[in-house]
């Protein structure tokens, strides 16, 4: 069972493809088994993947759009015109905008961009920034990662004289604008191979092609403000933009564009060790910011610039940007949670719907993007400012938010995305019509297991699996993120050694596990409310990331843990059993166990001298329930609410547990351990003979009564077992003695020699005619069964048979 209550999904396991392609690559079957979970089936397609060029591009001239966009460009450049690139005011339109102003400026081109204010205009295309465009002499305007919905902007801007294109990867939604050219891989007449290119990747093809048209060669230049944008939005990383991050990451890594270097150095980051998730965290957020808590010039000037002093002031104000957008985050974090844990949440909504006055809308995304993350439910919040609002939404895998937008687009301004996020605009008074709309909307196309956190596991490795060599070949599988993930790998069968809380706020969890002598240290952020559900001794599974890492100048292996789920117990019903037999340190496993139960717990032990024993060690000051298989357990008081059974030795048979399972404890959750190992059934062995007469101490009692010439073995049955024995038997024991050779006839009064002799002829065949014997060999059978049984069988045939003691 997954400790934090995730579902674990193992993907196909494609064992044919994965020898062909380990021969065919020389790659390990866990290499393979992580292309083929990408869909990479051919040793072609591994080649291009492992290797990305700037060669395995695609022609721009493919994009419905292209050819029309390219020809009016050029068009004005020739005569001079003004241009202006109309963007997005978030990372990925600030790069767009940046890629097309520097080709076009390149060019000879008179252009500038245009960034709408978050606040006063808010998201796309406005006819007030059009009119102020043709006011100021402007003759064509170009749009990149916005317009696709903007229907009556652009038939104003052809009212106005204006031509307009518009570049967006937006989904579109209904019918196209009227422009000039639309550039979307996802327009129905666009044959482009690869649609999920970003707003700044679709900017790159218009570069790329443009650069064609005058004779120049890949502008690969432009590749770190595409990487940018695409890392930034979160588009998937395969096919070309895997190429574009891939080959952007190697530009920002030499430190070419003085705004990136400026950026990295206020943050503290080297360039040279930049990764796709590095630039998406680190850098990406200062260029967001700028939009975010203001105007987003700052940070397209940035990245434009070639004055190195200003580059530096421009960084420090992107910089504070960003702390005063975490500063308000983390306040509306709080707000928003409280809000949908009393609302939404408490009515088991499958979507949280939540508006606040005063909330800043240009970080309402990262909330939602926070509580998805945390709740794994659709987020839509709206930040009120008097009568207007705006809002963001965020989603979970197989649910279109902006699909579930469209169903409600009566109740709102405007509004546009894609599958996973969406923007809108909403009067106040339309709210709660938006809210229970959405609500449901949701409730009709979610699915309960789709609000349950799952974690995809990409292949099982072993403990000696983990090592130097499969961290350097999973570097080829980089860069990592939306699409092609950091694998997580399924890792079974560690023994939880111990942990400890660690970081500033003591909130992440670091534990040590071992396995055949490797022990690993993974961390699990965020997972301090894990820690209660931890018990030293017990085996685990893990779902783990494995990367290198660094301490001290040596090399080291990171793991980070996303979860992890005891191996060693299974669920029955309203039953739990804890498989820990053979645990060596079972006394110090119990004292942790008794210590850390706030529940009353029954005690399985042998006998009353270990019990004693147990009490000693374990019990600190907490009153503990005793059986044993030396007393009589049914007149034993059981505490009616125990949750815990431990079998701290292996009992002799079932009889001896009836108490605890015998009583109607329906709805009640009961967890059981088992600590027992092999020793013990050669100690109750022992029990037995001291408690039953065996086989070979009846033989050896009546052939030395044989052999004596005495004709009454009463009078001397208690010394001649107590010294054939050793030790003397209880009262039981002899009782049973006497039983047995009474009925075979050695306690008559007067036993004479030929009465003697006839038994002895008849050993062992005249125990046959001893019912009390007949009854210990079954007892002794029945014991036998049941402790191979509890020792060797399974958890299932265990549960089995405390069920049947249940019943009676």
């Amino acid at each position: 069972m997954s400790l934090a209550g995730k579902q674990w999904i193992f993907k196909t396991d494609f064992e044919q493809e994965s020898a062909f392609l380990s021969r065919e690559l020389s790659f390990s079957p866990v290499l393979t088994r992580l292309l083929l979970n990408r869909g990479i089936d051919s040793t072609e397609k591994a080649r291009a993947f492992l290797q990305p060029t700037t060669d395995h591009f695609h022609s721009p001239w493919q994009m419905q759009g292209m050819e029309e966009t390219v020809a009016r460009l050029f068009k004005a450049l020739e005569k001079g015109e003004n241009i202006i690139v109309h963007g997005d005011y978030d990372a990925d339109g600030i790069s767009a905008s940046v890629i097309l102003v520097q080709m076009l400026r390149s060019l000879g081109g008179s252009v500038v961009y245009y960034l709408p204010n978050r606040f006063a205009e808010g998201y796309g295309l406005h006819s007030d920034s059009l009119k102020s465009f043709q006011e100021k002499g402007a003759s064509l305007i170009v749009t990149v990662d916005c317009g696709i919905s903007a229907v009556e902007e652009a038939d104003y801007a052809l009212s106005l004289g204006l031509d307009l294109i518009i570049t967006d990867h937006h989904e579109p939604l209904g019918s196209l604008p009227s422009a000039l050219a639309v550039i979307n891989p996802k327009q129905k007449r666009c044959f482009y191979p690869f649609k999920e290119l970003s707003g700044a990747g679709i900017a790159f093809k218009i570069a790329s092609a443009l650069g064609e048209k005058a004779g120049r060669d890949l502008p690969v230049d432009l590749l770190d403000l595409a990487a940018l944008g695409t890392a930034a939005d979160v588009v998937p990383l395969i096919d070309e933009n895997r190429l574009i991050v891939s080959a952007g990451l190697e530009i920002l890594q030499q430190k070419r564009r003085i705004g990136f270097q400026a950026l990295a150095d206020v943050v503290n980051f080297d360039l040279g060790n930049l990764s796709a998730t590095a630039l998406s965290f680190i850098l990406a957020p200062s260029i967001n910011a700028a939009g975010r808590m203001g105007e987003a010039g700052p940070a397209a000037e940035l990245l434009l610039t070639d004055d190195q002093k200003r580059a530096v002031i421009l960084a420090g104000e992107l910089h504070d940007a960003n702390r005063q957008r975490r500063d308000v985050e983390r306040k509306i974090l709080k707000e928003a949670e409280k809000a949908a844990l009393e609302g939404p949440l408490a009515e088991d909504e499958k979507i949280i719907v939540l508006a606040g006055n005063g909330w800043h809308h240009g970080v309402i995304g990262i909330v939602a993007s926070r509580l998805v993350e945390k709740y794994n439910r659709p987020v839509v919040l709206i930040a009120l400012d008097g009568n207007e609002g705006r809002g963001s939404a965020r989603s979970i895998s197989g649910f279109d938010i902006t699909e579930a937008l469209a169903g409600s687009a009566s109740f709102m301004e405007r509004f546009g995305g894609h599958e996973q996020a969406a923007g809108f605009s909403v009067t106040a008074d339309n709210i709660e019509k938006l809210q229970d709309s959405l609500y449901c909307y949701a409730r009709a196309r979610i699915k309960p297991e789709q609000l349950k956190p799952k974690l995809y596991l990409e292949a099982e490795l072993s403990g000696d699996d983990i090592n130097f060599s499969l961290i350097d070949r999973l570097k080829l599988f980089q860069p990592f993120g939306e699409g092609n993930p950091a694998p997580l790998f399924f890792s079974s069968n560690w023994d939880l050694k111990s942990w400890r809380l660690v970081g500033k706020d003591k909130k992440h969890l670091k534990i040590k596990v071992s396995q055949n002598g490797l022990t690993l240290d993974p961390i699990i952020f965020s997972g301090a409310y894990l820690e209660p559900l931890l018990q030293k001794h017990r085996k685990v599974d893990l779902a783990v990331k494995i990367k290198e890492g660094f301490f001290r100048q040596k090399k080291t292996i990171d793991v980070e843990a996303r979860d992890l789920r005891y191996c060693d117990s299974e669920d029955f019903e309203a039953m739990e059993i804890v498989d820990l037999r053979g645990l060596k340190s079972r006394i110090n496993f119990l004292k942790d166990l008794v210590h850390n139960k706030e529940s009353n717990t029954a005690i399985f032990v042998s006998t009353s001298a270990r019990m004693k024993e147990i009490q000693n060690y374990c019990s600190c000051g907490k009153k503990l329930c005793f059986l044993t298989s030396g007393s009589n357990n049914e007149h034993r008081i059981i505490p009616a609410n125990f949750k815990s059974v431990i079998f701290y030795d292996l009992p002799l048979s079932g009889n001896l547990l009836r108490p605890l399972f015998i009583d109607d404890r329906s709805g009640e959750r009961t967890k059981v351990y088992l600590l027992y190992n092999e020793k013990d059934r050669r100690r109750n062995r022992a029990l037995i003979e001291y408690s039953l007469p065996t086989f070979e101490i009846l033989k050896k009692i009546v052939f030395s009564f044989s052999a004596s010439g005495s004709s009454n073995l009463s009078e001397q049955l208690a010394d001649l077992v107590k010294n054939t024995l050793g030790f003397k038997p209880a009262g039981s024991y002899l009782c049973r003695m006497e039983e047995i050779l009474g009925e075979i006839g050695l306690l008559q009064e007067h036993c004479s020699a030929e009465d003697r002799s006839e038994i002895l002829k008849s050993w062992p065949d005249c125990l046959k005619n001893s019912p009390a014997w007949q009854e210990v060999v079954e007892l002794c059978e029945s014991c036998e069964q049941f402790q191979c049984l509890y020792l060797e069988g399974s958890l299932k045939e265990i549960a089995a048979s405390l069920k049947t003691l249940g019943e009676g």
